[in-house]
Formats: structure tokens, C-alpha cells, sequence
């Protein structure tokens, strides 16, 4: 029986293992290569979807703004948005006091404060009270009042309640002189602007 040439085959024995090495190494470096490349096109992949999340946000918000943008001048205008008009809503009852032909007013402003969370929900919204005192007629007087003051306020208000009261006590005489005297608590509100508030 013949033997195998072994010194013949060695070399390429050696060069068939070598090859195989690398072979083998080349498929490990090739699978590392592949899930690094796997990882990283998942981070992108991640980073792509936040960003299309983050721009579907922003459209969504723009057409919010453009949607609202008129509604939010309004309200501006109104001045219920940004710093109190405390000049607008003097005039306002003045000229509601005019309109109706009474006999006078005075006012006291306190200063503004913050409105309550039941009632702010979350926005900047403060709230000014506003004392009137009417001296008025008849008591009719004081309705006619507070509806000509709705159409003259520039700005956003409630009348929290009113106090009607004869300080003379004398007997209702038919002469043009008021007998009554009225009380009422306005609260004027305002939601404070992002730049507004910064500065308080």
C-alpha cells in the first residue's frame, strides 16, 4: 500500500486552512460589520421617525396658529390678551354712565392678582377688582347701566354682584334726585403674555 505524499500536500494543506482562517474570519468581520451597519441604520431609522414626529407636530401646530390667529387678534384687541387697560375700562364705565343719564360714578382699581385655578385653568389669567358706586334714580337705573356697559367694555369682565342701598332713608319723592345708592364688584380679566409674565 502506497502512502499519501504528505510532504507533497503540505503547502497546500496549509494554504487550504489558511484560506479557510480567513474565510472564516472574513464571514465573522462580515456578520460584525453587518449588525454594526444593523444598529446604526436603526438609530437612524429612530432619529428619522422622531424627526418626522417633530415635523408633523410643527404643521400640525401651524395650522393650529393659522386656524386661531384671528380669533387671537381679536381677543388682543379686546385686551384680554397682554397687560391691563386699566384707562379703557375707566373710560368704558364713564361712557356707560353717560349713555344712561345717571348721575355720576366713582371708581376704586385694586391691584390685579391671580385669578383662581378653578377658573384660570392653567393660563396666565389674572383678575383686577373694579368698585363702582352709582347713585341712581330709580332701581331700573342700575340695568340699564350694566347694559350700556356691556356694549362700551374693551375688555373681559364679570359683575360679581351689586348692593342696592338708600342712604338718605327719606321718602321717595317724585323730583329728579337720586334716592338710591348702588355697590358693584367688577372683576376684569387678563391673561398674562409669555413676555409679560417674564417680567413681572
Amino acid at each position: 500500500m502506497t502512502r499519501p505524499p504528505f510532504a507533497i500536500l503540505k503547502l497546500p494543506l496549509l494554504l487550504l486552512l489558511a484560506a479557510l482562517l480567513l474565510a472564516a474570519g472574513g464571514i465573522l468581520w462580515g456578520q460584525r460589520q453587518a449588525q454594526e451597519a444593523g444598529q446604526t441604520m436603526q438609530q437612524q431609522q429612530t432619529a428619522f421617525n422622531q424627526a418626522r414626529q417633530q415635523l408633523d407636530r410643527s404643521s400640525q401646530q401651524q395650522r393650529l396658529v393659522a386656524t386661531h390667529l384671528d380669533d387671537y387678534q381679536t381677543l388682543v384687541t379686546r385686551g384680554f390678551v397682554g397687560a391691563e387697560d386699566r384707562l379703557a375700562w375707566i373710560e368704558a364705565v364713564q361712557l356707560a354712565n353717560r349713555d344712561v343719564g345717571l348721575y355720576g360714578l366713582s371708581y376704586r382699581l385694586m391691584p390685579r392678582t391671580a385669578s383662581p385655578p378653578a377658573r384660570s385653568q392653567g393660563l396666565p389669567l389674572g383678575q383686577t377688582r373694579m368698585v363702582l358706586t352709582l347713585p341712581l334714580l330709580v332701581e331700573t337705573d342700575l340695568t340699564r347701566f350694566l347694559a350700556a356697559l356691556k356694549t362700551r367694555a374693551a375688555g373681559v369682565y364679570h359683575v360679581q354682584g351689586c348692593r342696592l342701598s338708600r342712604p338718605d332713608n327719606a321718602p321717595f319723592e317724585a323730583v329728579n334726585r337720586p334716592h338710591l345708592k348702588a355697590e358693584c364688584d367688577l372683576l376684569w380679566f387678563t391673561v398674562a403674555t409669555t413676555t409679560e409674565g417674564r417680567h413681572e
